[in-house]
């Protein structure tokens, strides 16, 4: 009978008590799971950010009247666009909006050669999408308009 000696036993003894984690299948469902939310999420065009001034609350201030009249957008419930209540968009699922951008671009232009800031006033239905709102507000950006009102 042989026996072991003290040095080779340890070293099997201490390999064979250790713990292994195989992570391999972690890994390979963390990148399904990421793969999957990449492929059914959907990619949405940037917001243009607005830059708004608001009006200021000092009443010593005079308000300014302006020779230009102010534009009026008209948002209604399905979701066509009204310019000083000519219809422009009615296609309440397109988001360019190309006839109220080009007149808001017109709209600017007369300001400023007028030497005065381009107002716009924005009629929105209560029951008009959230996101032909943010369209509108896009168009006014776009336009570089930072002077509107918000009408219900």
């Amino acid at each position: 009978m042989t026996r072991r000696t003290g040095t080779s036993a340890s070293l099997c003894s201490e390999s064979a008590d250790e713990p292994g984690l195989d992570i391999s299948s972690m890994i390979d469902v963390s990148f399904l799971l990421l793969i999957f939310f990449l492929v059914t999420s959907t990619i949405d065009p940037r917001e243009t950010d607005l830059a708004t001034h608001l009006p200021s609350q000092d009443p010593s201030v005079p308000l300014q009247k302006a020779p230009l009249p102010i534009y009026q957008v008209t948002l209604d419930q399905e979701g066509r666009i009204f310019a000083n209540d000519e219809l422009l968009e009615s296609d309440p699922t397109s988001r360019s909006l190309p006839s109220l951008r080009s007149r808001l671009h017109e709209y600017r232009r007369v300001a400023d050669l007028v030497g005065t800031k381009a107002t716009v006033l924005v009629h929105s239905d209560d029951a008009a999408s959230s996101q032909r709102f943010v369209d509108v507000m896009n168009c006014l950006a776009e336009s570089g308009i930072d002077t509107f009102t918000l009408d219900k």
